[in-house]
């Protein structure tokens, strides 16, 4: 039997104004990295409004090419975009894929010298600003995987967190955020905790944070939940339950 295209009416109400939308969903099975694409749309439509807000407060953001400081912090992910990216790095040139894995693994074992492999995969998500291992994390001047001459090579399709940030403070700051202020744009909903949140209902665990640079390491720990699926239709509304009251399926086409 041929699948069915779903499609649902996204109207989401934040501090930051509405969001509309339609989502054409297939009751295929689907895979948890298959709904990143999703939060990574809603997440630009958030921020872009948040940067509207800053601009009619006359704060201009100081982010800009070039100024990859962020990316040397330690960058949580939620599974779903563990596996997105693990799915990113599948789909490279085979002599792309082994310089950053290369990198992948050269940070690994930075952080096994260091004892800080266990802490780092520990965190779960609390309300807590800063966590003790990611202060840790960034006195140690990691880069990420994915820069390049200070830039992010995977833009595009960068994670929730690395979109959320966006600081109006001088760029100097981004330098010593643990210990000068830094002014960040604040975003009502973070996605990768939505995520997070998601993939402990499904899997009857706690909802959990990845760093970036160990998301190869942490995949090769989970195995078969990367490939896990569940009905596409389901596993989409359930996704939009965490994320608000307010979506509806539209109509169905065969």
């Amino acid at each position: 039997m041929a699948s069915q295209d779903h499609f649902y009416s996204v109207q989401l109400t934040t501090p930051l104004g509405e969001i509309r939308g339609k989502v054409a969903v297939q009751d295929a099975p689907m895979r948890l990295a298959e709904l990143v694409p999703t939060a990574l749309d809603l997440t630009n439509i958030l921020v872009q409004q948040a940067i509207k807000k800053e601009q009619a407060l006359g704060r201009q953001i100081s982010c800009g090419p070039g100024c990859g400081m962020c990316c040397r912090q330690m960058v949580p992910v939620s599974p779903a975009e563990a596996f997105y990216i693990m799915d990113l790095l599948d789909f490279m040139a085979p002599n792309t894929r082994a310089e950053l894995m290369a990198r992948f693994n050269a940070i690994e074992k930075v952080l096994q010298k260091r004892g800080m492999i266990t802490p780092l995969m520990s965190p779960e998500y609390t309300d807590e600003p800063v966590l003790a291992v990611a202060k840790q994390y960034y006195t140690l001047n990691l880069e990420c995987p994915f820069l390049t001459n200070e830039s992010c090579s995977i833009y595009r399709y960068r994670p929730v967190v690395c979109r959320e940030y966006n600081v109006t403070s001088p760029p100097e700051h981004c330098k010593n955020p643990y210990t000068l202020e830094v002014e960040k744009v604040s975003i009502p909903l973070a996605l990768s905790a939505v995520l997070s949140r998601l993939t402990a209902r499904l899997t009857h665990t706690k909802p959990r944070l990845i760093p970036l640079s160990l998301v190869p390491y942490w995949v090769s720990k989970v195995g078969e939940l990367r490939w896990r699926q569940w009905p596409g239709a389901e596993l989409f509304q359930t996704f939009m339950s965490f994320v608000g009251p307010s979506s509806h399926e539209q109509g169905v086409a065969a």
